[in-house]
This record gives structure tokens, C-alpha cells and sequence, in this order.
């Protein structure tokens, strides 16, 4: 398989992150339905019918720390994103930009998905997020912008694992 084609994506397990199953424990989720409106006040998010949203928070909300602030607080990813390769050495500032657009545009449609943390070193880049599918999200856009090599492993419970090398 040649780096342009795009059979170069390596997929293990199912789509879903495991989260789904009726049997799986995430320790950001609420336990039970909380009264509402709810604001975050690490981040502003509002929790209004069962969702949460970026708006303005009604009077009387009562605080309520979202699932992403909790993965934050806890430093507790649920997607982790591993980019290495020569192309990355020499395009690095080029490709931890189109991360930080890929972050941002998500960021304003899904509440719950952000950046954790990018840790740097000379051989690799290791990006940690607060939902899986941001961490797909991301290497899917490194792949489809610069091609090279993806491998998304989504069997590892609790934190998939998406792997991106050139």
C-alpha cells in the first residue's frame, strides 16, 4: 500500500469507543439526571434538556462540572493521538496547525470534545483529547491533508488509540 492510497487507513475494532455498552464505566458521566439548567463554571458550558451547549447561562442555574472539564481536572483522556514520521520533523508548525484548526471547528459544534494536551518531543507528538472521536477526527484530517499512514485502534477500552505516521 502506497502512502497516497486510501486503503492506508488501518481500522481495528468497531467505531464505537466502548462508552456505548451498557457494561462500560465512565467515570465522567453522570450517575443519574441532574437537575436543570446546570452551568459549568470551569468553562461556561450550559447543560439545558440533557445536552450541553454553548449559550448563555439562565439565571438559577445551578453549577455543574462538565464531562470535558471533569476529563481535564482528572487528566483522564478518552482519545489519544500519536503522530511520528520525517514528514513530521519537517512540517511540524504545519501539521499542529491544521490540529488546532481541527480542535476549533469541532470545538464550537460539540461541547464535550477538546484538547487536552499536546506533549512534544523530538521523535513524536502525543495529543490527548476528551472524547475518541476528536482523536479520530484529527488523524482522519492529518491523513486526508498529508496522507501517510493511519491506524485507528479502536478496541482499547477507555482510550482509543489513533496512530499517524509520514
Amino acid at each position: 500500500m502506497s502512502e497516497s492510497d486510501p486503503r492506508s487507513v488501518r481500522r481495528r475494532g468497531p467505531h464505537h469507543t466502548g462508552f456505548d455498552q451498557p457494561d462500560a464505566k465512565d467515570p465522567c458521566r453522570a450517575r443519574r439526571k441532574t437537575a436543570e439548567p446546570a452551568a459549568c463554571p470551569d468553562c461556561g458550558a450550559v447543560q439545558e434538556a440533557g445536552q450541553w451547549r454553548w449559550r448563555r447561562c439562565s439565571p438559577g442555574a445551578r453549577p455543574l462540572r462538565c464531562p470535558a472539564c471533569c476529563r481535564i481536572r482528572d487528566n483522564l483522556p478518552a482519545g489519544e493521538l500519536h503522530l511520528t514520521g520525517d514528514f513530521l520533523a519537517a512540517h511540524r508548525d504545519e501539521v499542529l496547525a491544521r490540529v488546532r484548526h481541527v480542535v476549533e471547528h469541532t470545538r464550537k459544534r460539540y461541547v464535550l470534545q477538546r484538547l487536552m494536551e499536546i506533549d512534544e518531543d523530538d521523535r513524536q507528538v502525543r495529543i490527548t483529547t476528551t472524547s475518541p472521536h476528536l482523536a479520530r477526527a484529527i488523524g482522519l484530517a492529518l491523513h486526508d491533508a498529508f496522507k501517510g499512514t493511519l491506524d485507528l485502534d479502536m478496541q482499547t477500552r477507555g482510550c482509543p488509540r489513533v496512530r499517524w505516521t509520514r
